[in-house]
């Protein structure tokens, strides 16, 4: 059933079901006249008297609603319900109108005395009114109010929308700018060694091909598995063993439960290029650095160390932290919100120790497992 159909079918409802209140206050009515006429009144004649009122209020009853609607909207409730004291006069005059115009068709005379016809029944019908423009008023606020919730919660979908649309595409640049660090330096080692170990130079682009694949592969992915990152990390660091000549070495230790944990793509290489730029990478003698992976209940820690040059005396992390680790520490506001730990400090070894807390969250092919 199409939608103007739906909508016809739904109006006709609503016609019988107001067919059905009116006559039956109509009958009900009426047999009050039948009851008070102690056998002097048909129950014919009763309906014709009772009939009337009630047929012609349920006409009107639309009529009323619309007339509010287009005048009392967006006024004051003091205002409107004013409004309604000489409109309820009118539509009272009206209606009492209507019936004793169609006293003729119903074989009804003329009341001998119009004052006292009217006064009998212009009380009620003005009570009939206020109820029909009391209710004309709780179902246009109800409605107003259910319009507000809707397009409220039209508006909360589509901030939600938004913020992701944007927390995707800061993310996703906050990535790219993590990648171009390690790539130049592979791209200049390289260049460096065409001439003089073009062997060790075409492992090298290699290595850099199996890492621009990964990178595209997770350019869209905000989390991967640490498996998937150690990976990634081993990839990265058999470049820069080469660029180094074999003066940094790099320990790796995850334990086995945590290579089906979801970590942000791209998450420890800029943590270990930058131990290597600023930690153990300027000094002649180089150094270690340590990465490590634990569980601890619902936690996933890690840590990056090095044993390098450590940090000045005056060093502030939000002064003098570089690109690497503040677009590092975006992504994890980003993803995380408070629910993380990411702390830079000096390590007993006497170099810097990054420590980073996320909450612990298996990967949808390990948990479909069973794992």
């Amino acid at each position: 059933m199409d939608q103007r159909a739906h909508a016809g079918l739904r109006r006709l409802t609503l016609v019988l079901w107001a067919f059905v209140f009116w006559t039956t206050l109509g009958l009900f009515f009426a047999s009050q006249d039948y009851l008070l006429g102690e056998g002097q009144v048909s129950f014919t004649l009763a309906l014709r008297w009772a009939m009337p009122r009630w047929y012609i209020w349920g006409l009107l009853a639309p009529l009323v609603a619309a007339v509010d609607r287009g005048v009392g909207r967006g006024r004051p409730i003091g205002v409107r319900l004013a409004l309604h004291v000489p409109l309820g006069l009118a539509w009272t005059a009206f209606a009492l109108l209507c019936r004793l115009s169609i006293r003729p068709l119903l074989r009804t005379a003329f009341p001998e005395s119009l004052q006292h016809y009217i006064v009998e029944r212009v009380y009620w019908d003005l009570l009939i009114y206020a109820v029909i423009a009391g209710v004309a008023i709780a179902r246009d606020y109800a409605a107003q109010a259910r319009t507000q919730e809707q397009e409220m919660h039209r508006l909360q979908l589509e901030s939600v929308e938004l913020q992701r649309h944007l927390t995707e595409a800061r993310l996703q640049t906050l990535r790219s700018q993590l990648q171009p660090h390690f790539l130049f330096n592979a791209l200049n080692t390289m260049s460096a060694l065409t001439e003089t170990d073009p062997k060790t130079a075409r492992r090298l682009m290699e290595q850099l091909g199996q890492l621009l694949r990964m990178s595209l592969r997770h350019a869209s992915t905000p989390l991967v598995t640490m498996a998937e990152e150690l990976t990634f990390l081993d990839d990265y660091l058999a470049i820069e063993t080469v660029r180094f000549e074999g003066r940094i070495s790099v320990s790796v230790r995850a334990e086995d439960d945590t290579l089906d944990a979801l970590v942000p793509s791209f998450l420890l290489q800029p943590l270990v290029e930058n131990a290597i730029r600023h930690g153990v990478g300027p000094r002649l003698s180089g150094g270690r650095i340590t990465v490590a992976a634990w569980r601890e209940g619902s936690r996933l820690l890690l840590r990056v160390s090095d044993d390098g040059l450590g940090l000045p005396e005056d060093w502030r992390a939000r002064r003098d932290v570089g690109v690497g680790l503040r677009n590092t520490a975006a992504r994890l506001e980003q993803l995380y919100a408070r629910d993380h730990l990411f702390r830079i400090a000096p390590d007993d070894s006497g170099g810097v120790e990054v420590k980073i807390d996320l909450p612990w969250r298996l990967s949808r092919a390990h948990t479909a497992a069973g794992g």
